[in-house]
């Protein structure tokens, strides 16, 4: 499962490279977030391989990550004062986990904290999309590219804000074969969402 579930990224970018003409201003932002969470996984994998920490590259590539993922939903949002609150979050988030970095779990600790606020902020962000942009009765709900990838991320970051949020409890109360399913459940749907973003993106016309 740790090769299978980063594997499944290459559908959607591979996907929105060839119909990157077709893509919104925010299918863009997402291919360049697949595209780093891709580069991300292959370079963590080549450390792993060679017995070297990876730690230190998930704390920066939260970080990134949160900023683009941020920057995704000030695209898709028209609301000038939701906009106006993202700009915020824009720096305090990504200062919250710079010190987080330095003075709570620093470069060789699993940033746990860092993650769990970065799922929490997205699984809000997706639940204001649904609010405010399923009221469209004009199309079906299933011709709408955002549908598709807001639904992917929702499932995805509801899953590792209770992984991420529990994991240091986690790690020493449960034994190794409940750690593994636990990581492999997490896996599975980050397999689903990979899916339902190709689906997504390609929807784009």
């Amino acid at each position: 499962m740790n090769v299978i579930a980063p594997s499944f990224i290459l559908l959607p970018v591979i996907i929105a490279f060839v119909r990157r003409r077709f893509l919104s201003r925010a299918g863009k932002v997402l291919l360049f977030y697949l595209g780093l969470d891709a580069v991300v996984s292959l370079i963590s994998s080549v450390l792993a391989n060679y017995s070297i920490p990876n730690l230190p590259l998930y704390h920066i590539a939260t970080l990134f990550e949160t900023v683009i993922l941020l920057y995704f939903f000030r695209v898709i949002f028209d609301n000038k004062h939701f906009r106006e609150y993202i700009n915020l979050l824009l720096v305090i988030v990504p200062a919250l986990q710079i010190l987080n970095t330095l003075l709570i779990q620093q470069i060789n600790e699993f940033n746990s904290y860092a993650l769990s606020l970065q799922s929490l902020l997205i699984i809000v962000l997706c639940f204001f999309y649904w609010w405010h942009y399923e009221t469209d009765t004009s199309e079906s709900w299933a011709s709408v590219p955002l549908h598709w990838i807001i639904s992917g991320i929702m499932l995805y970051f509801s899953s590792s804000f209770i992984v991420f949020t529990f994991s240091n409890l986690a790690s020493v109360t449960l034994s190794k074969k409940a750690l593994i399913l636990l990581w492999n459940l997490h896996a599975s749907l980050s397999i689903i969402m990979y899916v339902q973003m190709a689906i997504g993106i390609r929807k784009y016309h």
